[in-house]
């Protein structure tokens, strides 16, 4: 059985993840990679792509584990939250395409923002909205923002859904990367949704001709490296950690009811 199953979207997220691992090899099925924690104990991530639907089919997939964690990017819905900001999730509230809450998912985030808090990081607590489709405008985050969240992502609810149906425990940290008012123009949303990378020439294409794009590029750029960063050094210090230490508790009472 696996100690721990990590599950990113995108690949600067994934390889985040994987430096802070011992002994990576890649996995038997594409886009997954096998590592070791500072315990010694067995870590599996997997690339699943953008959306809930991948990330619960990857999750699916995966052999049992004692624990799933979701790690990536978000967008902030709150003001206070800067690029670089660490969130963690006590819940994960899911939404429909319409917008309505369709689910809600309990996560252990007291863990990781104590853990975090003794290695000098500062993981803000509470809810993670996740959505079927990105929020690009200042609008969408808005109606959002009205359901009490901190962050938007897409993933958690798919990976959270699987746990569950598991009787596995569940965590997510998320890495703020862009600004509450923050417009993204559709022309840099260049992720090929699939596979979680953005391919070098559709990234030139997009921008080559859109000159008056260049500085909304150049400003995510500069936060991608930010939260690429502090989502490293945060992984580092969790996966050296070891899984004991990431949900002690939650382990404790699913050990005792298996």
């Amino acid at each position: 059985m696996l100690d721990l199953a990590i599950f990113t979207a995108l690949g600067w997220e994934r390889r985040a993840v994987t430096a802070g691992l011992s002994g990576v090899a890649a996995g038997d099925r594409p886009r997954t990679w096998l590592g070791r924690l500072g315990d010694g104990g067995a870590c599996l991530v997997v690339q699943t792509g953008m959306g809930p639907d991948r990330a619960r089919v990857a999750a699916a997939a995966v052999p049992p584990a004692r624990l799933f964690l979701v790690c990536g990017c978000a967008g902030a819905l709150v003001d206070w939250l800067r690029p670089g900001d660490l969130v963690a999730a006590e819940r994960v509230l899911t939404l429909d395409r319409g917008g309505g809450a369709s689910d809600r998912l309990t996560a252990g985030g007291d863990a990781i923002a104590a853990l975090a808090a003794r290695r000098g990081f500062r993981v803000h607590l509470g809810t993670v909205v996740s959505t079927p489709a990105v929020l690009a405008s200042a609008e969408a985050k808005a109606a959002a923002r009205a359901c009490g969240a901190l962050v938007v992502e897409m993933e958690s609810a798919g990976v959270a859904a699987e746990a569950r149906a598991r009787g596995v425990p569940f965590l997510a940290v998320r890495v703020v990367l862009d600004r509450m008012g923050q417009r993204i123009p559709p022309a840099l949303t260049i992720i090929d949704q699939a596979t979680g990378e953005t391919p070098a020439r559709r990234a030139v294409a997009a921008l080559a001709l859109r000159p008056w794009l260049w500085p909304a590029a150049g400003r995510l750029a500069r936060q991608t490296q930010i939260a690429d960063r502090r989502l490293r050094a945060l992984m580092a210090t969790l996966l050296a950690a070891g899984v004991e230490t990431l949900a002690p508790v939650r382990q404790s009472a699913s050990a005792a009811g298996s």
